[in-house]
């Protein structure tokens, strides 16, 4: 074993040594008058416990919990539900129909899976986060792995809340009750 290997005793024995050197430190620099060299190098000595609290923070920096990290395949099963329509231009073989392909836009890359080629449907396993940057007419790249095999265009949204149906909800449904609607109530 290495002399200098990390290990938690050691981490603590460091710890412990460097605050006992900081606390006689203070108080060399207490007991010693002001104007002296026993008072300086009591102020240096003080100076120890920095590395101890920075340890300490990192120590208590760990323990915080981590976010889970997003996604990175669809479920095994799920079912096929598509947010785009595309217009698709083979330049390659095609994979199997509902493999996982990287959607490149720009230098930007979103995991989506196809419906057909023929079909032109594209689901992404992050939409929040990719339907910003394929808007309608968005033109973009597919690969599968790291071979390229289409370009493609959007043609549009399939579901009508991704579309941006100038901000209208239920409440702007015709007979919606609701304040201006109208009907007198």
């Amino acid at each position: 074993m290495a002399l200098f290997t990390a290990t938690p005793a050691r981490r603590r024995a460091v710890m412990i040594v460097l605050l006992t050197l900081a606390s006689a430190g203070g108080v060399m620099r207490l007991l010693a008058p002001d104007p002296s060299t026993l008072r300086d190098i009591g102020t240096l000595l003080l100076v120890l416990w920095l590395p101890a609290v920075g340890n300490l923070v990192a120590w208590f920096v760990r323990r915080i919990p981590r976010k889970v990290p997003p996604a990175t395949a669809f479920a095994a099963g799920s079912a096929f539900s598509p947010q785009l329509r595309v217009a698709i231009e083979p330049q390659g073989p095609a994979p199997a129909e509902g493999s996982t392909v990287l959607v490149v836009v720009g230098q930007r890359g979103f995991i989506g899976r196809l419906g057909g080629i023929r079909e032109g449907r594209l689901e992404l396993l992050h939409p929040q986060g990719a339907l910003p940057y394929l808007a309608q007419g968005a033109e973009f790249h597919l690969l599968v792995g790291s071979t390229p095999f289409a370009k493609g265009r959007v043609l549009g949204a399939l579901d009508s809340r991704l579309r941006g149906n100038d901000g209208g909800g239920p409440e702007d449904a015709p007979g919606a009750d609701g304040p201006g609607d109208g009907d007198g109530d």
